[in-house]
C-alpha cells in the first residue's frame, strides 16, 4: 500500500468547490487520465451511490464511502478492482477553498518500485488538481491530453 496527499487553494467557496468535486461525473473535465463517469445508482449523489469510470487503459467501478456536504468526499474501488480509496477533504482559506486529496493506493508492487510509482502517481494527481483549479477559477482549462474543458 501506499499514500500520497496534495493540497491546493482554489479561489472558490468551499461549497461550490465542493458541490463540482463531489459529483463525479465532472471528473474528466479536470483529469486527463479519466474518460468519462456515469453514476450506475439512481437517486442522490452522496453516501453509497456507485459509478463506472471509464480511464486511458482500463475502467473501475466504485462506491462514495464517504460523504459530509461543504466538509468531505471519499470514494473507494469495488471488487475486483485493486484497491483505491480517494478523500478529499475541503476547509475554507485564505479567500478561498483549500483542499486536500488523499490516496490510499494498492499497487500490487513490491516496495522498491511501488516507491517510485508513487512519485509519479502523486505528480499526475497534483497536475489534475492544477488544472481543476483552474477550471472553477477561470471557466476553462486544457488538459495534458490536449482537451479543452470548459466548466
Amino acid at each position: 500500500m501506499i499514500t500520497i496527499r496534495n493540497e491546493i487553494l482554489i479561489r472558490r467557496s468551499v461549497e461550490e468547490v465542493f458541490a463540482y468535486v463531489a459529483d463525479f461525473e465532472n471528473m474528466p473535465r479536470w483529469n486527463y487520465y479519466v474518460k468519462s463517469v456515469v453514476r450506475t445508482t439512481p437517486g442522490e449523489k452522496g453516501l453509497g451511490a456507485t459509478f463506472h469510470q471509464v480511464r486511458k487503459d482500463d475502467s473501475q467501478d466504485y462506491r462514495i464511502v464517504e460523504y459530509e456536504p461543504s466538509r468531505v468526499v471519499a470514494m473507494a474501488t469495488l471488487p475486483p478492482e485493486r484497491s483505491l480509496t480517494m478523500r478529499f477533504s475541503l476547509s475554507p482559506a485564505d479567500g478561498g477553498t483549500s483542499l486536500v486529496d488523499e490516496w490510499t493506493i494498492d499497487t500490487g508492487l513490491p516496495w522498491p518500485i511501488a516507491g517510485l510509482a508513487r512519485r509519479t502517481i502523486r505528480s499526475a494527481v497534483a497536475t489534475n488538481l492544477e488544472k481543476l483549479r483552474e477550471l472553477l477559477e477561470v471557466g476553462e482549462t486544457r488538459l495534458p491530453d490536449g482537451r479543452i474543458s470548459r466548466r
